[in-house]
């Protein structure tokens, strides 16, 4: 204990000593008398060289300079001598609460953040980004500084407009991680002015590209604070959509839907991934998760003809499977056909070898045998709820872009499908087949309305 109380003593008549070489400056620096003052510390440098980086030294300097500063005109390079010099003096006092500064005044501080900050705006404004950022990021650093002491008259506790500008500047810097940090600090303010909402956005974006599902979640639920009515839904389930292999998502999909809190807007967002997710080991299972997100959203929304248009969809794409399929069990039939072998002389072998290649062909066209009542269901599906989606736009009178363009796409899928229909029930149900022709007419006939 002595030894500490013999070391803070020291420390203690170090600095005493030191405030009473720069006496003089400071009594010169009350009375306005910079050129005394600079003529004092320069006396006592020279007989103290050590003296000039201390804390005290520092200060000192700042301070004469920021006198000279007041006529930038005649001491242009003051500026310069002022920033260098509380620089090196903020590395010295910062930790100790600034109390050299706090006694003889902060005039270093305030010169150098209004100079920056009028920097900042000069080159923001001449979409000078490099030196914008660099500026702004000085003036948020003396800013805090200015505000964490009280030294201002404003009883704010940060630089709003400061931190704005600096992540902005940085933005268009390309300097994302930077930009992340001010506004970042700005959203831990819960700013939630109509201007600053891009800022959420930002940052969400961002943490969507670099996959930090927990830094993610925190600046989306500030979001959903700062602007209710924003539609943050679409940042989460971007996220999903990024950064959640298929099998993840159809994971989370059903265990929302066993919570029963996805939207109307949300199931839509699934179905969209289900549908861009298919691969081709899996593509049935992902489309038909696909259709019964979309049936889902248009539960919820029996106008909303986008999501009865993607189910059709869906279950046009597994038509279009399954018919694939079928064309090649048809061709794998023709190519038996045609490289069938010789039959054997013997009439008791050839009597064999026919009832085995019967069996190969028999073999195949099962394959479709069974696949045909599923083509089946699956046209008849998608005509239905393309019909849902079309019954929904077709008598407006003024369709948007998007409704035209289901429109569109709608009377030529529903062409489409009946004309399949009618060809696969001619000569088997000719009613039915001349029912579905007239439906193909009908669709057929519409294709250039809606172009």
């Amino acid at each position: 204990m002595k030894r500490i109380l013999t070391v803070l003593a020291l420390m203690l008549g170090f600095q005493m000593a030191n405030a009473q070489d720069f006496k003089k400056v400071q009594t010169n620096m009350l009375i306005g008398q910079y050129e005394a003052a600079k003529s004092e510390f320069d006396k006592v440098i020279a007989k103290k060289p050590t003296a000039a980086t201390t804390a005290e030294g520092y200060y000192w300097k700042a301070k004469i300079y920021s006198g000279f500063n007041k006529d930038a005109v005649k001491n242009p390079t003051a500026y310069d001598q002022v920033k260098a010099a509380i620089d090196e003096y903020i590395k010295l006092d910062q930790d100790k609460g600034f109390p050299i500064a706090k006694e003889n005044g902060q005039d270093p501080f305030f010169d150098v953040y209004l100079k920056s900050f009028k920097d900042g705006v000069n080159a923001f404004n001449t979409k000078n980004w490099k030196v914008a950022s660099s500026s702004f990021e000085n003036a948020v650093n003396f800013s805090d500084i200015i505000f964490a002491n009280g030294w201002s008259s404003s009883k704010q506790k940060f630089d709003t407009t400061s931190l704005v500008y600096a992540g902005y500047s940085n933005q268009n810097a390309g300097n994302v991680d930077a930009t992340i940090g001010y506004y970042s600090r700005l959203i831990g303010y819960k700013v939630s002015a109509p201007e600053y909402v891009d800022v959420y956005r930002y940052v969400l974006v961002q943490y969507i590209a670099k996959k930090d599902k927990v830094k993610f979640d925190a600046a989306i639920e500030a979001a959903k604070v700062a602007y209710p009515k924003e539609p943050w839904s679409e940042y989460a389930t971007d996220y999903i959509d990024k950064n959640l292999s298929i099998d993840e998502k159809v994971a989370l999909y059903d265990q929302r839907v066993k919570a029963g809190d996805l939207t109307e807007f949300e199931y839509q967002m699934y179905g969209d991934m289900f549908m861009s997710g298919k691969t081709d080991d899996k593509a049935d299972k992902f489309i038909e998760k696909a259709a019964e997100a979309y049936k889902k959203a248009y539960e919820m929304n029996n106008k909303n003809f986008a999501a009865a248009f993607n189910v059709g969809i869906a279950y046009y794409n597994q038509f279009n499977l399954l018919d694939d399929q079928t064309a090649k069990n048809i061709k794998s039939l023709q190519t038996l056909n045609a490289n069938k072998p010789a039959a054997p002389k013997d009439p008791k072998k050839k009597l064999a070898f026919d009832a085995a290649f019967k069996a190969q062909q028999d073999s195949i066209k099962k394959l479709n045998l069974v696949l045909d009542p599923l083509i089946k269901s699956k046209v008849d599906a998608s005509i239905e709820w393309i019909t849902k989606s079309f019954d929904v736009i077709k008598d407006k009178e003024k369709l948007e872009r998007t409704e035209k363009s289901v429109a569109s796409k709608s009377v030529d899928f529903l062409a489409t499908l009946y004309a399949f229909k009618r060809d696969k029930l001619r000569g088997k149900d000719q009613k039915a087949s001349d029912e579905a022709d007239l439906k193909f007419n009908i669709y057929d006939k519409l294709h250039d309305k809606y172009q």
